[in-house]
């Protein structure tokens, strides 16, 4: 005869609520062959010089920053990496220079707020529901931009459905289980393949929106480095 306890630890596995709740393993996904490095430089205070000296930006702190590490933050860190990796050969990139756009998810915004610099606030973030699985970035200094498009055929198919279905739901935790399962699915497999077979990254001509000046805090950014405090 099954306990109260036994009873409601059946209940939880059948559903499949550990594998809806429990987080992933950040670090485990930030040593993923694949995971997104960036390496950035901003400037070292808000009326100072560049920075000489760049620091590397992982999924861990960009999970830290964001708060969980879900498919739509891999995704768009993935692939907003593979564009700036187009816009910065050299390999560090100047958040100080850049403009980008992205579709209205929170996961997506803070990805490209994080890795990029840019803000809302500055008008150098630019929100447009319309672009879906979309991010374009701008460089100021070269006038290059780039639009990172996720490949089709990445995304399980049946996960944009059943993620609108859920949101007009209650608490259905089958549905929850399964739509964590996709998600989880979608994020291990852009970190196990290389994302030349994930995103297309395209150029354009031109940003297709507005650009707002430069941010106030980069005013003195190519000043070189500040006298020696006495």
């Amino acid at each position: 005869m099954k306990t109260a306890g036994t009873a409601a630890l059946a209940l939880l596995l059948s559903v499949g609520i550990a594998s809806a709740q429990a987080p992933l393993d950040t670090a485990a996904l930030a040593a993923a062959r694949f995971a997104p490095v960036v390496k950035v430089v901003d400037t070292v205070s808000s009326l100072g010089p560049l920075a000489t000296v760049p620091q590397t930006v992982t999924l861990v702190d960009l999970v830290r920053y964001h708060g969980h590490p879900c498919d739509g933050l891999v995704v768009a860190a993935a692939g907003i990496a593979a564009g700036l990796e187009r816009l910065f050969p050299g390999g560090v990139v100047d958040r100080t220079d850049l403009v980008a756009a992205a579709n209205a998810s929170p996961c997506y915004g803070d990805a490209a707020a994080y890795l990029t610099g840019a803000r809302a606030r500055y008008g150098t973030l630019v929100i447009d529901k319309g672009l879906g699985d979309v991010w374009i970035l701008h460089r100021r200094s070269t006038g290059a931009t780039v639009r990172v498009s996720l490949r089709p055929g990445i995304k399980p198919a049946a996960l944009p459905g059943l993620e609108s279905e859920l949101r007009s739901l209650g608490c259905d935790r089958p549905l929850m289980a399964r739509v964590a399962a996709l998600q989880e699915e979608l994020i291990r497999r852009v970190l196990a393949t290389d994302p030349a077979a994930v995103f297309e990254v395209a150029a354009l001509p031109a940003f297709p929106y507005p650009v707002a000046g430069p941010r106030a805090d980069t005013l003195k950014a190519g000043c070189g480095p500040a006298a020696p405090r006495k």
